[in-house]
């Protein structure tokens, strides 16, 4: 039997109590590649979640970077009161993995977990080169996730920014018009800085 990335996530997840969700994500375009939800109460949307886990990364990528420019993101702990989140980048690559568990979960067994997932599962993720998103279109994707309003998301960037919304839908943008989507992207969810890099 081939091994495939679901089968790597069952294989390090068993008999790990406490465990809601586990998946690997890209952070170049916010998408999940391999998942298992045990939990679709706790997580009705695991495609949200991997996408919230892919801003946790680019950002700590970032601030590991005002250190260090080679410095590797480390594990990322966040959650709740119940609910445990921990994220752990794939070295050199925009892939990573997280895990999503009860509180009561042992933090030093996910942490082994995690560990064997990223050295068996790194053989097996797909080039990220074939799919990855525009500059452009990672801006929108996060202006929409995180937009009071995401319906009318592209008629506002687009009165701030002075493109079109057809030219804005399509992300094909010049590094100039980029810049402007950044700032007009800042703007309108009222921060200074984006966790997505513009050249």
């Amino acid at each position: 039997m081939a091994r495939t990335l679901e089968s790597v996530l069952q294989q390090h997840v068993a008999g790990l109590p406490g465990v809601l969700a586990v998946l690997i994500g890209r952070t170049t375009d916010d998408q999940t590649i391999a998942e298992i939800n045990y939990d679709p109460e706790a997580v009705a949307d695991i495609h949200s979640l991997g996408a919230y886990a892919s801003d946790l990364v680019r950002t700590n990528v970032r601030f590991c970077q005002l250190f260090d420019a080679q410095a590797m993101a480390d594990y990322i702990l966040a959650g709740s009161g119940r609910i445990r989140l921990l994220v752990k980048a794939f070295p050199k690559s925009p892939y990573f993995v997280l895990m999503m568990t009860k509180v009561t979960t042992e933090l030093k067994l996910v942490i082994e977990r995690l560990k064997a997932i990223l050295l068996d599962a790194q053989p097996l993720l797909p080039d990220p080169t074939d799919t990855t998103k525009s500059t452009a279109q990672l801006l929108l994707d996060y202006a929409r996730r995180y937009a009071p309003d995401p319906n009318f998301v592209l008629l506002r960037l687009s009165l701030k920014t002075g493109l079109h919304p057809e030219k804005l839908a399509k992300g094909h943008l010049s590094a100039n018009e980029v810049r402007l989507l950044y700032r007009g992207v800042a703007e309108l969810l009222g921060v200074e800085r984006l966790p997505i890099t513009v050249d």
